[in-house]
């Protein structure tokens, strides 16, 4: 009995690592899921949503190889994954897409739209992998125009386990341009300063614990 009253006696160190400690966890942002739709926070990737995965690939049907001046080409977006959904009812599937030039006309605006600079699902819109759209192009064929696409195959669980996602960009260019352009890269690869600071955070939070409760 004395024993366990000593350990358990007030210690201003060990009350600080553990504030330090929630400070931290605190700090972090909760994982949240969009089945709404996603602004500009997942500009970078559907973070909000499980891991990355290679199975997970985004698939865009309808552009050419090289577009014409003020042309309407359309467009679908799929979200091919082996993620399952647990109820016909529930959410299956997301994007985030960003389009450097040219106008988009939605084929149904019950399942994406306009957010924050970029295209997404709607509330009826995370229900399905595919979407499809009209993309009419610029005027100037002399350059190239940027695709980002972010998409997400969800198990419809409500929360970001268990779903898996990937990206896909590339630059389509007019059919004057004589540039060479990298096509497309599917997975997302994060920057050496995010991994430093990851690592980093990982090891302090794992550290301070240890200390806390040594």
């Amino acid at each position: 009995m004395v024993r366990m009253m000593s350990r358990m006696r007030f210690s201003p160190q060990r009350f600080l690592q553990l504030v330090i400690i929630l400070t931290i966890l605190l700090a972090i942002p909760a994982t949240q899921s969009y089945p709404s739709g996603v602004g500009e926070v997942a500009n970078d990737g559907c973070v909000c949503h499980g891991v990355i995965r290679e199975t997970t690939n985004i698939i865009v049907e309808g552009l050419p190889t090289k577009y014409e001046s003020n042309t309407s080409y359309n467009v679908t977006i799929k979200v091919d994954g082996d993620v399952g959904n647990q109820t016909n009812n529930s959410a299956f599937g997301g994007f985030r897409m960003l389009v450097s030039h040219g106008e988009i006309i939605l084929e149904n605006i019950s399942k994406a739209q306009f957010i924050e600079g970029g295209w997404t699902h709607s509330e009826e819109g995370n229900k399905f992998r595919q979407w499809n759209f009209t993309w009419t192009s610029p005027m100037d064929n002399t350059s190239y125009v940027e695709f980002k696409i972010h998409g997400n195959a969800v198990n419809g669980n409500d929360d970001p386990y268990g779903d898996e996602w990937n990206s896909l960009f590339f630059k389509l260019p007019g059919v004057e341009n004589t540039e060479e352009l990298k096509t497309q890269n599917n997975i997302y690869e994060f920057e050496l300063y995010e991994k430093v600071i990851l690592v980093s955070a990982s090891l302090a939070i794992i550290i301070m614990a240890y200390r806390a409760i040594k």
